[in-house]
């Protein structure tokens, strides 16, 4: 990596990705790299500054990744050598994210250092036991470390479009999975539980829910599930066969033990 700072854009749904963005920030801090935190879903991909490395952090989704992630990195500007580099989460296998995203950044102008993929705990029909996913948190924590070290050197590289990923991309861009995963998952809103504070309407990045006297679902969802996972009062509930997961949970539990180890 041939700057000193780094601009890091971030998009986390249950926090899997935050997690894995906070080790690696943390890896760079300790080198004395700059790292600048962006929520992705908020920020404007064409103020981007090209001086600065560019990362990006995402969840798979449909075998590639969120709609609103792929508008951020339509709409950033053409830039002449701007290092970037991503990171996405997911619970086993994308395949049609990879490739795709560094061919569009490549003919912006990016001079792509490197991508990586890590596996943590499965959003959806999450079927480990606690002990599993805390696991499965450590193992990918570690790659994230690792991956961040390798981006510092150079050591680290993006592969390029596989043919595989060409369909499963188109697959993803398409409106149909969507529309298909939104019959099947329902979120709704438990009155007797809410406390109509609006989180969820605030921080829903795909503009999907209306706040009246309690928070409405339109038909915009993409299952990210931040609602669900970052509600104080356990309102947002979801089929239970779903067996639905919260990283923030699981990691608040992980820091509790490692400071009760301490003491």
């Amino acid at each position: 990596m041939q700057r000193n700072t780094i601009d890091f854009y971030v998009f986390s749904g249950t926090g899997n990705t935050m997690l894995v963005a906070k080790e690696m920030i943390q890896y760079f801090e300790e080198n004395e790299i700059e790292v600048n935190l962006h929520h992705l879903e908020k920020s404007d991909a064409a103020a981007i500054n090209p001086d600065h490395t560019i990362g990006l952090a995402f969840p798979v989704a449909v075998q590639g990744t969120y709609p609103f992630v792929w508008d951020f990195v339509e709409k950033l500007p053409d830039v002449s050598g701007t290092e970037i580099f991503m990171v996405d989460t997911m619970g086993g296998f994308s395949g049609g994210v990879v490739g795709p995203m560094g061919k569009l950044l490549k003919k912006k102008g990016f001079t792509l250092i490197a991508a990586r993929e890590i596996i943590m705990p499965s959003n959806f029909f999450n079927k480990q036991t606690e002990e599993k996913q805390r696991n499965v948190i450590h193992k990918g924590l570690r790659k994230a470390r690792i991956f961040a070290h390798d981006i510092h050197f150079r050591v680290a590289s993006w592969p390029s479009q596989k043919p595989h990923e060409i369909m499963l991309n188109k697959m993803n861009r398409s409106s149909k999975p969507w529309m298909f995963m939104r019959k099947k998952v329902t979120l709704k809103v438990e009155t007797s539980k809410c406390i109509q504070c609006g989180l969820c309407y605030k921080l829903c990045p795909a503009d999907n829910i209306r706040m009246y006297e309690f928070p409405e679902f339109q038909d915009q969802c993409v299952l990210c599930l931040r609602c669900y996972n970052y509600c104080p009062s356990d309102a947002i509930v979801a089929p239970p066969k779903l067996k639905k997961y919260k990283a923030v949970a699981v990691a608040d539990h992980l820091s509790n033990n490692h400071k009760e180890t301490e003491e």
